[in-house]
């Protein structure tokens, strides 16, 4: 069969039932499937139906499709046998190309379909090509014929029927339930394809939504009509565009439904429509297509004009001065759009990209001149022309700068550093006069010397590199910065800054005065650095056990010249410290460090005993259970010590420490005990004494 039309090849993402199909391929990919829609009529279910793949739909084509319905309710009560029975009867097919010729006559999805079915070629001619290019042809041309077919379909419910994929049931009751399974009639030696099913009675009519988010606007001498679309996509395929003249009586506009053939971003949909009549207002609103033919609720209508846009913009012709805080602005407007404007609006800015504010609102349209205070010292001017239907356009920006005899203000900030090679970073503060020319740096090695300027050109970066000669005896240098305009007008002075060149001779060493133990402490007393310039002084400790790799580790350290002592309490019993000091001058070199001193920390008396020390009395099986925690690995033995009230405490057991429970048998009833606990360690220590009373 050949159409009049051509259809071309182009490369579209369908949407509509076919999108649905499009997302149902990617979850299954491994396995094509049925995808089906119905329908609750008065007296009808409909059924609307495809697959997820292009090789199922061909085969599809081929083999057909059965519906099997199972009567599931009855009078709202499940059946005990539910009733199975085949509507096809036989399989449901496309309709044979004979039935097909009048039809696509008068439907254009018809002949899209019919095309994609029966067509002898979907694709451009290959001949000559190899066999490989054949076999790709041929997939390319499968795509396009699944792809296209799924597109008519989806905009006519009886372009679906004729194609197989649609099926109208009216043999259905009211007070009945069904399921609908759609099944594949391909042999599984070819394709396996999973069957779906829907649950639905004629009651279960849904309420068509009706279409959202609609809105228009004038653009370009146009109206742009605009609407949401992916989120009624489950229920529409496409729209149709009404507009009227007097808000009542609407006809359509679109001579193919609109939908939408990209996959976009975007989730609305537009459309462009020529303006009728200038100056008149109209009235538009959209319906939505579903699956099945049916048409929406309209949507909310959208009332709009149109109007002449200005084309011309005004032009600035002269400022004149008159004042060193006021300015007198002409400008120019073609005299053919004069009747479009509404109003002017001049707009002021500190450069001339921006942004702009508006300073004088409201100019009358037949006016063209306009006076203006206060100025800055640099001023960029736009006129804005409003249309009376606000539309604008504005003029070129035209800058003014009254006459300037004020300097810049005085430099702010400015602050740097030296380093031992010399080199000087200096930086400052922005000036924010907007005519500043840029700043020039003084310098002088001494407070009562003439200061010299350092640099050529102006500084246009608050920043400045210098190099000053470190072999001086000069123990200083100093530094000013002046601002500049663009009318040469200079700044007074900035602030001096002093700068101390860095000292390349290391400070003396502290020397330790004193030490002494005191409870588990370490004081320390020393004699600062005699150098002229100390800034601090550091104390540094490390554990006498790998003098070698042991690191060193900052414990103190004092900017106060007169504290030169220090208290450790971080110490451990048993331990032997290292200590030294540095010092560090103004420049940052730091001494040679002090002779260490090492410190022997004498070992504790007493060590931590067992924790959690608990009794359970048990006079029924007459024992008492003692429990307790102790991880010490030191430790060789746990001694238990047991007393009454009428004898003494005396050595009663002797515990492995890796023991924490004990059970003491010789009991006498109504007897009080008193329990004690102490561990042994191997350097010959104990632990502390824990006690626990027992009434059994």
């Amino acid at each position: 069969m050949m159409l009049k039309q051509t259809i071309l090849y182009i490369t579209i993402f369908f949407i509509g039932f076919s999108s649905l199909l499009s997302a149902q391929e990617k979850e299954t990919e491994s396995q094509p499937k049925i995808v089906v829609k119905a329908l609750a009529k008065a007296d009808a279910i409909l059924l609307r139906w495809g697959v997820t793949d292009k090789y199922a739909w061909k085969h599809g084509n081929q083999y057909g499709y059965i519906i099997e319905r199972t009567t599931v309710l009855r009078d709202g009560k499940p059946l005990a046998n539910p009733e199975k029975i085949i509507l096809s009867g036989d399989t449901i097919k496309p309709k044979p190309l004979e039935e097909w010729r009048t039809y696509v006559q008068d439907n254009e999805m018809a002949a899209v379909a019919a095309q994609a079915i029966y067509g002898e070629s979907f694709q451009v001619n290959n001949e000559g090509d190899n066999q490989l290019l054949k076999i790709f042809y041929e997939s390319e041309e499968l795509d396009r014929r699944f792809g296209f077919s799924m597109f008519a379909i989806d905009r006519d419910f009886e372009v679906a029927q004729y194609a197989g994929l649609g099926y109208v049931d009216t043999n259905v009751k009211e007070n009945e339930k069904y399921l609908y399974n759609i099944k594949s009639a391909i042999p599984t030696k070819k394709i396996e394809i999973e069957p779906s099913g829907i649950f639905i009675n004629i009651k279960d009519r849904e309420e068509l939504p009706k279409p959202a988010d609609f809105f228009g606007y004038f653009y370009q001498n146009a109206f742009v009509l605009v609407w949401e679309y992916d989120q009624l996509k489950p229920y529409y395929t496409a729209y149709n565009l009404e507009r009227s003249e007097n808000g009542k009586d609407f006809t359509k506009i679109n001579n193919v439904p609109i939908t939408k053939l990209a996959d976009t971003p975007y989730t609305g949909v537009s459309y462009t429509d020529s303006i009728p009549q200038y100056g008149k207002k109209y009235w538009y609103r959209i319906k939505g297509t579903s699956f099945f033919n049916e048409t929406s609720p309209p949507s909310d209508p959208a009332v709009l004009i149109g109007f002449k846009e200005i084309k011309s913009e005004p032009l600035f012709t002269s400022s004149n001065i008159i004042s060193e805080n006021k300015v007198e602005l002409q400008w120019s407007f073609a005299e053919d759009e004069q009747w479009k404007l509404k109003k002017y609006e001049l707009l002021r800015a500190e450069t001339a990209i921006g942004p702009y504010k508006i300073v004088i609102d409201s100019i009358a349209p037949d006016q063209k001149k306009v006076t203006y205070s206060p100025l800055s010292d640099i001023n960029y001017f736009k006129l804005k022309a409003v249309g009376k239907n606000q539309d604008y356009k504005k003029s070129p920006p035209a800058m003014v700068q009254p006459i300037d005899s004020i300097p810049p203000k005085k430099p702010q900030g400015l602050e740097g550093t030296v380093d031992t090679l010399g080199v000087v970073t200096l930086k400052w503060s922005k000036n924010a006069e907007l005519d500043l020319k840029g700043y020039n740096i003084l310098r002088a090695y001494r407070k009562d010397q003439e200061f010299t300027k350092l640099n050529k050109a102006n500084l246009i970066k608050e920043s400045f590199i210098d190099s000053i000669d470190m072999t001086s005896f000069d123990k200083e240098v100093y530094y000013h910065i002046v601002a500049e305009d663009n009318r040469y007008n200079e700044s007074l002075r900035s602030d001096t800054l002093i700068l101390i060149k860095p000292d390349r001779i290391p400070p003396t060493s502290p020397v330790f005065k004193t030490y002494e133990i005191k409870k588990n402490k370490v004081s320390l007393s020393w004699i600062n650095s005699s150098v002229e310039d100390w800034k601090s002084t550091i104390v540094y400790r490390k554990e006498a056990k790998d003098s070698i790799s042991q690191p060193w580790q900052k414990i103190f350290e004092t900017s106060i010249d007169t504290v030169t002592s220090f208290i450790d309490g971080k110490v451990n019993p048993g331990k032997k410290y290292n200590y030294t000091l540095i010092t560090i001058d103004q420049g940052g070199l730091e001494s040679e460090p002090t002779p260490p001193i090492l410190i022997n920390m004498p070992g504790a008396l007493l060590q931590p005993g067992i924790k959690g020390l608990y009794a359970t009395v048990d006079r029924e099986q007459k024992f008492i259970q003692l429990t307790w925690r102790f991880t010490n690995r030191n430790a060789v033995e746990i001694q238990v010590y047991r007393k009454t009230k009428e004898t003494p405490f005396i050595l009663y057991k002797r515990l492995d420490p890796n023991d924490n429970r004990w059970i003491d048998q010789k009991l006498i009833t109504n007897t009080s005990y008193t329990y004690a606990f102490k561990a042994t360690f191997n350097d010959g220590s104990i632990s502390e004494w824990e006690e626990i009373e027992v009434k059994y």
